[in-house]
């Protein structure tokens, strides 16, 4: 009698499948319970990270744990009771949402990371753009999603097929991993910027070869915002440096499972994905995970040193508007024509009569300049300027050896002296000194 009752033929098997919503699949105990553990400890290490004082990133996180948790009690419930149908919604709608908090929590980061680095290695502008328009996605998606499970689990109460909840919630994970995807290439233009681009400006030429790599951060410094380099060299600390690998790693954890989620119901209830729980396993349990502890460990609060300073998120809309343009030696500026600034030999004389018209020193030519460019008096004018004060050690005075210097030029040759790139000798009172009546010897530069 008792084998009887014990013996299940194929007909009974398929009865049990029909009646089971996870079509034949039951739910692993020992990875379902192992799961319930880790996210229990995760949960719990992020509400103490409150103390850290990164409200928005915990905020998220936690959402993720609570709700992972209470996916994987309805896993575990499902184990022993395939067909109850609130351990199969509880499972379902939990797993599939709780990525939607963890991103919103990422999108946060990359907006603080261009507020560290700078503004002009930004797409996007203001910073925060970056945060509201990809929040404001996941909040649909999430909309989308929850309608969707509330669909399925209504025609499954009813007797029906989930397809049009099913339908639903494959658009609402549709729209999540397409945004998802936006933001990862938007991430990959701000890593390639900071990382990258920043290598070629430093060594002033292009090279994809990984060499570029031993350029420290600490020598790219002069080109990255001023106002917080004491957070990402003062001192050097590890958990900023490699807070950009492990956000992008993180990332790409959820996107991927994100991936699997979405062709796991578009394969429907049925499909191979989602009746062969090793799928479930890698790409959702482990994805999810190992991300949340990733970021566990490199928390914003250890990166941005979250107890002590603060970041708020600027709106500079323009590169160098909060004076975080990369502070690189520019080349010097291409001089106007001659007459637009004045030449050092004008500066060296100070005393020289001036245009009532211009106010500039009067001068019987003027050196002619050749479109833009340096000048040729802007060529001449610092070896003028090394030259020596002729005047201050052999006695004399500037003022009185050109008065009479002067006189002498008029009287010869009864043309006013107002040439005044004259390279004057120097003024000795010695015996060689010629005769103020003899005849002088002056060079024109």
């Amino acid at each position: 009698m008792s084998a009887t009752n014990s013996t299940v033929t194929p007909s009974s098997q398929a009865s049990q499948d029909s009646a089971s919503y996870y079509n034949g699949l039951v739910p692993s105990l020992a990875y379902n319970v192992a799961m319930l553990v880790i996210w229990s400890v995760l949960l719990t290490i992020h509400v103490l990270q409150l103390y850290l004082k990164q409200y928005w990133f915990s905020t998220g996180f936690i959402c993720t744990g609570i709700l992972e948790v209470l996916g994987y009690i309805g896993r575990t419930w499902s184990h022993f009771n395939q067909d109850n149908l609130n351990a199969f919604l509880l499972n379902m709608v939990c797993l599939t949402i709780s990525p939607v908090f963890t991103l919103g929590s990422l999108y946060y980061q990359l907006s603080k990371l261009i507020e560290i680095y700078g503004h002009s290695f930004a797409l996007l502008h203001p910073s925060i753009c970056y945060a509201h328009i990809f929040i404001c996605c996941d909040i649909i998606s999430l909309a989308v999603q929850a309608s969707g499970g509330g669909v399925a689990g209504t025609e499954s109460g009813e007797g029906k097929s989930p397809r049009q909840g099913t339908h639903v919630f494959v658009g609402g994970l549709a729209f999540q991993v397409a945004s998802l995807s936006i933001f990862i290439i938007l991430m990959a233009h701000f890593v390639f910027k900071v990382y990258i681009q920043t290598r070629w400006r430093y060594m002033g030429y292009m090279s994809f070869k990984p060499s570029i790599f031993k350029i420290s951060q600490r020598d790219l410094e002069p080109m990255y915002s001023e106002k917080y380099q004491s957070l990402r060299i003062m001192p050097d600390r590890w958990v900023f440096r490699y807070f950009i690998h492990a956000l992008i790693v993180t990332v790409l954890l959820v996107f991927v499972r994100c991936a699997y989620r979405l062709s796991e119901l578009a394969n429907g209830w049925s499909g191979y994905l989602a009746v062969h729980e090793t799928y479930f396993i890698i790409l959702d349990g482990v994805m999810m995970s190992l991300g949340a502890t990733i970021m566990t460990v490199f928390h914003p609060g250890f990166a941005f040193k979250g107890r002590f300073v603060s970041i708020p998120i600027t709106n500079a809309k323009k590169l160098g508007s909060n004076n975080d343009s990369p502070n690189i030696p520019q080349p010097e500026s291409e001089q106007e024509e001659d007459t637009a600034t004045a030449s050092e030999d004008e500066k060296y004389y100070t005393n020289e009569p001036t245009s009532p018209t211009t106010g500039r020193p009067k001068r019987a030519f003027s050196l002619p300049s050749f479109g833009s460019g340096p000048t040729l008096t802007s060529l001449i004018g610092p070896s003028l300027k090394r030259v020596s004060n002729p005047f201050g050690s052999r006695g004399g005075t500037k003022k009185t050896y050109k008065e009479g210097l002067e006189s002498d030029l008029e009287e010869s040759s009864g043309v006013p002296h107002q040439n005044a790139l004259v390279e004057e000798p120097p003024f000795r009172d010695s015996a060689d000194v010629p005769d103020p009546h003899e005849p002088a010897t002056h060079r024109v530069v």
